[in-house]
C-alpha cells in the first residue's frame, strides 16, 4: 500500500494480523510493515528546536526537556495503550533503553488521548517497560502535528530535531548512533514556544474554526449566521471499529453516543454535527464514517486538530452543546448514562 496509511482499513488489517489482546504481552502482535509506512511530511520537522516542555511522571517525578537536552541526546517514544503496533515494538523499546540509557535520555510519551492515568500505569507494568514514562497534555502531539503513533522522536545535542519515524528497526537504529555520536555545535539551545491554548469554558463564545467534509472541502464549525443551537459530537471514525478489541468500553459508549444522536437528530430545532478525530483517520475514511451516522448530521474532521484542541477534548466520545448566540452552554463526557436526558433537555430549552 503506497504511501502513508493509517485508515480504518489499516487498523482492521492491523487487527486482523496481530496477536489476539490478551496475548500481547507475551506473544508480540506482527503488524504488517506496510500499515506502518512513514509519513513523507514527519522530514518537514527536521531541525525545528524542540518545545521546553516539562511533565510528571507515572511514579511523580519532573522532566524537564530543556534539562534533558541540555545533558545530552534525548529519544521520546509517543504511543498509546490501544495502538497495536505500539504494542509490537514495545519488547524492541524496552531494549533500545537498556542499551542507550547510558548515553541519551529515553522517555516514553504516551499521547493522553482516550487514555485513563491507571490504563497506562498497569500496561507500563505488565509490558515491563523500566524507562520515565509521562503523559502528553496534547502541546507535544499538537506541536508534531501526529497523525498516527508510534512516533519515535530523536533530539540531538544542539536541542533539535534529529529523526522522526513510525516504524522501529535498522533505520531507527542507525539514527540513534548518528544522534549519541554527533557533537554539540552552538554554545546555547534555543528552544520552542508551546503556549498551551485554553479550552472553552461555559459560557464563551465558540471562535470560528475551519474543518473539512467527506469531499475534503472546508466547512465552518458554526456557518455565519446560524440561528440554531447545535449539538457538537466529538467521536473518531474507528472508535467502534477498531477499539471493540483494544478499549470495548469507549468503543460501547461511542456506538451509545451515536445511537442517542441519531435519534434525537430528528428534532428540526438543532443543528447536529459529528467531528471525527485526525488521529489515524485519512479523508477516505470519512465517507463510511458519515454513512455509519445516516442523515441529518454535518460530518466532518479536524485535520489539524483546532476544535478539540479549543473544546478541550481528551476522552472521545464527548458532546458540546452551544447556544443558537454560539456560545457554548454545556460540555458533556460522553459516558455518563444521563447523556440522552441533557441533551433532549438542552433542546426542550430552545424555542
Amino acid at each position: 500500500m503506497p504511501g502513508f496509511r493509517y485508515g480504518l482499513v489499516a487498523l482492521a488489517a492491523l487487527l486482523i494480523t496481530s496477536a489476539p489482546h490478551s496475548a500481547w504481552a507475551n506473544t508480540s502482535p506482527a503488524p504488517d510493515p506496510a500499515f506502518v509506512a512513514e509519513d513523507p511530511t514527519l522530514s518537514q520537522m527536521i531541525g525545528k528546536s524542540v518545545p521546553g516542555l516539562s511533565w510528571q511522571t507515572l511514579d511523580g517525578q519532573t522532566l524537564d526537556l530543556v534539562k534533558l537536552a541540555h545533558k545530552g541526546p534525548v529519544y521520546l517514544k509517543l504511543w498509546a495503550t490501544y495502538c497495536i503496533p505500539c504494542r509490537a515494538q514495545m519488547p524492541g523499546f524496552e531494549q533500545l533503553y537498556q542499551r542507550y540509557k547510558s548515553r541519551m535520555s529515553i522517555v516514553a510519551v504516551d499521547i493522553g488521548f482516550g487514555e485513563k492515568h491507571d490504563k497506562i500505569v498497569s500496561f507500563v507494568r505488565k509490558a515491563g517497560l523500566t524507562m520515565p514514562v509521562v503523559i502528553d497534555d496534547g502541546r507535544l502531539s499538537d506541536w508534531l502535528h501526529i497523525r498516527a503513533t508510534p512516533l519515535h522522536v530523536l533530539i540531538d545535542r544542539d536541542g533539535r530535531l534529529a529523526y522522526l519515524g513510525h516504524q522501529d528497526g535498522a533505520a531507527l537504529e542507525a539514527a540513534l548512533e548518528r544522534v549519541v555520536a554527533k557533537p554539540r555545535t552552538t554554545a546555547h539551545l534555543q528552544f520552542a514556544d508551546v503556549t498551551p491554548t485554553p479550552p472553552l469554558v461555559v459560557g464563551a463564545e465558540v471562535p470560528t474554526l475551519t474543518l473539512s467534509d467527506a469531499r475534503q472541502a472546508a466547512v465552518p464549525l458554526r456557518p455565519e449566521g446560524a440561528a440554531k443551537p447545535q449539538v457538537v459530537l466529538f467521536t473518531a471514525p474507528w472508535c467502534e471499529s477498531y477499539l471493540s478489541t483494544m478499549d470495548p468500553p469507549t468503543a460501547r459508549n461511542c456506538a451509545r453516543t451515536r445511537e442517542i444522536a441519531q435519534k434525537l437528530v430528528t428534532n428540526s430545532r438543532l443543528d447536529w454535527t459529528v467531528i471525527g478525530a485526525k488521529l489515524w483517520t485519512e479523508p477516505a475514511d470519512m465517507a463510511s464514517f458519515r454513512t455509519l451516522f445516516g442523515p441529518g448530521f454535518q460530518i466532518l474532521l479536524d485535520e489539524n486538530n483546532q476544535a478539540f484542541t479549543r473544546f478541550g477534548i481528551r476522552q472521545i466520545p464527548a458532546v458540546a452543546l452551544i447556544n443558537k448566540d454560539g456560545r457554548l452552554a454545556k460540555m458533556l463526557d460522553g459516558s455518563r448514562p444521563d447523556l440522552g436526558a441533557q441533551i433532549e433537555a438542552f433542546t426542550q430549552k430552545t424555542p
